[in-house]
């Protein structure tokens, strides 16, 4: 008995000997594939900056420098010098002697365990090294929260960010393509690492944010343009209920004070008509396409690469982008397009003199589509405000960078800026969520010389930032971009009751939520019907705005409106054809935006023939075939003019005739 107590009485010693943090090694391990900074290479070098243990216990020693390479379909590794560590093997497992031990891949370092694995290009066949870094979760934000957000920013913006990207990796570590791009998170090792991000890394350790228990999709974007989105408009599927449509008056640059604004600008018709296709000998080479600088158009080749309408960009030249639009008379509830057109004609090159003319047509395709096909650093978000052709030149006017779903980067600093904990910006970007400890511990890799003991003097911008040499700088791309957020999984009871952190109730100040805005015009009766649905009962003042922001007409003024569907009759008969804002304000005078698209139908123009015989031509010119000729005092339809010529139909017939042989009846 007396044995049994000394047993118990040396049990309890050590158990009280044991930290109450958790361990490290028993935190959430992420197994990150490095693409980002690695890219696709079948032979790299490693350093090993500590002591390591190899596939099959083989050790090697710190300060060893080694090659790793694809020979015969297997994986080899070979030190400098020449010695051969391993060979023939389809992957090797590196772990680390210690947890500050890393291995630089290339100059760029990463603590944790690696596996080298073979992975083949499906396109090409080629076959590239793939390592897959092994890293605990706290670890691994050390590497993250510094790339997606700039670590010079306020602590609070910087917690919020953490605790973002903390849940998004716990959500999606079990992820096949969990990778360090801006697919999922960026993930740059040890280069990035700062000591405000480790900071705000340790102060929300285990920190995540849950819906039902479950861990939400946390995702994030670098701004919304002031209105956040629902992820089944960006997305389809299902809506979570944890992202909701608000105006977030917190949105914008605040070097500028705009909410980042972009354009797309192209010329419709990129080849001369005149061309040759049958012989092409003549002018492939030197002919370029008017708008072969402009990324857009190099975007599009590689889209269409991509997709396999073409083989390889070199052989092919855009002839024509007849369509590119986006329609911005049916917009989501938060404001984003959905849906557009492209019409594009390319030329195939298929032996020394001949091409292949193809045309690709995508009617009321996905704007997801568009943005990819464009390229998403050229349409930043699908915040639309303006689709156009004029001229024959294609204008495409947005703002905001990103989807718009989740915590907005840019809001996030700025609200920060405000005096708003990170509890209060997590509670607004993900309102129905609730903010738990997930777990204890901290990160496995040493933060004793980089962690800040107090955050006492006031954030740096990241125009001060060697890094960072503009105020303008995007801190990240969109996550989740290339696939649609996954629903919430059931996750596995807990061990131990989570802890929920109290947020303080605020004041309901927030701007109705709308669900639904439709307006509906008719242009016989010049009337526009403007419908609503919104959330909560209020004050209204519904005004409408030109493309300058002046106030053309107000619908409603301090009405008092209950929840439910509200409609507004705008008199349009006066209104010029164009984007107009229907702004809406409760009695916090906080607006939400809507835009209306109004697009009369042009009046028939008509026209009398003053000519004994006048040619209708094809095109504008002389020398272009005559289509028909028309006799004295014959009647046209003007459909439109191009310099001296008009556009005409007559019959079922439409051409050109000289302007100067046409009077224009009243």
């Amino acid at each position: 008995m007396k044995k049994l107590m000394s047993i118990m009485l040396i049990f309890v010693i050590i158990l009280s000997a044991i930290p109450q943090q958790m361990k490290a090694d028993s935190l959430p391990i992420i197994e990150v594939k490095l693409v980002n900074y690695l890219g696709n290479k079948s032979s790299i070098t490693v350093v090993f900056n500590g002591d390591y243990t190899l596939t099959n216990d083989i050790k090697v020693s710190k300060g060893t420098e080694a090659v790793m390479s694809i020979v015969n379909s297997t994986l080899k590794l070979a030190t400098k010098s020449g010695q051969v560590l391993m060979e023939n093997e389809t992957s090797i497992n590196a772990t680390p002697a210690q947890t500050d031990g890393n291995l630089a891949i290339n100059d760029r370092g990463y603590y944790g365990s690696f596996q080298f694995v073979m992975e083949k290009d499906t396109k090409t066949n080629n076959i590239y090294i793939r390592p897959i870094n092994k890293v605990d979760v706290e670890t691994y934000l050390r590497g993250v929260v510094p790339q997606e957000m700039p670590a010079l920013w306020s602590m609070e913006a910087l917690k919020a960010q953490t605790v973002a990207a903390r849940t998004y990796a716990l959500k999606h570590k079990n992820d096949a393509n969990m990778v360090d791009t801006i697919a999922k998170q960026v993930y740059g090792g040890i280069i990035g690492i700062h000591p405000r991000s480790d900071n705000a890394i340790q102060e929300t350790a285990g920190m995540v944010l849950k819906y039902n228990n479950s861990l939400i999709d946390a995702v994030f974007s670098a701004s919304n343009g002031g209105m956040t989105e629902v992820n089944s408009s960006v997305w389809g599927g299902t809506a979570l209920p944890y992202f909701a449509v608000v105006e977030d008056a917190f949105d914008f640059n605040p070097a500028t004070k705009d909410q980042f604004p972009w354009a797309i600008q192209l010329k419709q018709q990129q080849l001369p008509e005149t061309l040759d296709l049958n012989d092409t000998s003549t002018w492939w080479v030197t002919q370029k396409e008017a708008d072969a600088n402009n990324q857009v158009l190099k975007n599009m080749k590689t889209w269409l690469e991509n997709e396999g309408y073409i083989d390889d960009v070199n052989t092919v030249k855009i002839k024509k982008i007849s369509k590119l639009e986006l329609n911005v008379s049916a917009l989501s509830s938060g404001g984003r397009v959905s849906k557009g057109t492209v019409n594009i004609d390319f030329l195939v090159k298929t032996n020394e003199k001949a091409v292949e003319k193809k045309t690709l047509v995508l009617n009321d395709t996905a704007a997801s589509r568009i943005r990819a096909m464009v390229g998403i650093d050229k349409m930043p978000s699908y915040l639309v405000d303006v689709s156009k052709v004029e001229n024959g030149i294609i204008y495409i006017q947005g703002r905001g960078n990103g989807h718009g779903v989740g915590l907005s980067q840019y809001g996030a600093r700025n609200r920060a800026d405000a005096g708003q904990s990170y509890q209060q910006i997590l509670q607004f970007y993900f309102p129905k969520a609730t903010l738990m400890k997930e777990y204890s511990g901290i990160a496995s890799s040493s933060q004793e010389n980089t962690a800040v003991k107090k955050d006492t003097e006031a954030p740096v911008t990241p125009s001060q930032d060697k890094k960072d040499t503009e105020v303008s700088v995007i801190p990240s791309q969109d996550k989740k971009d290339t696939e649609a957020p996954v629903t919430p999984s059931q996750d596995k009871k807990e061990t131990e009751a989570p802890v929920k952190i109290a947020i303080p109730a605020k004041k309901d100040t927030a701007a109705p939520v709308i669900s639904a805005f439709k307006a509906s015009s008719d242009y016989k009766k010049n009337s526009s019907k403007l419908s609503m649905k919104i959330n909560k009962s209020g004050k209204m003042t519904i005004a409408i705005k030109d493309s300058k922001g002046k106030i053309i007409s107000t619908l409603a003024k301090n009405k008092a409106v209950k929840s439910g569907v509200l409609n507004f009759d705008w008199n349009i008969s006066k209104v010029a054809n164009g984007t107009y804002t229907a702004e809406n304000s409760d009695g916090y005078k906080k607006t939400i935006k809507q835009k209306v698209l109004i697009q009369k139908p042009a009046k028939e123009k008509k026209g009398s023939v003053k000519a004994t015989a006048l040619n209708m031509r094809e095109k504008a010119t002389t020398a272009s075939k005559v289509i028909t000729r028309l006799k004295n005092k014959q009647t046209v339809v003007i459909v439109a003019q191009q310099g001296s010529w008009y556009k005409v139909k007559y019959g079922s017939k439409t051409g050109y005739v000289s302007a100067k042989y046409i009077t224009v009846l009243k």
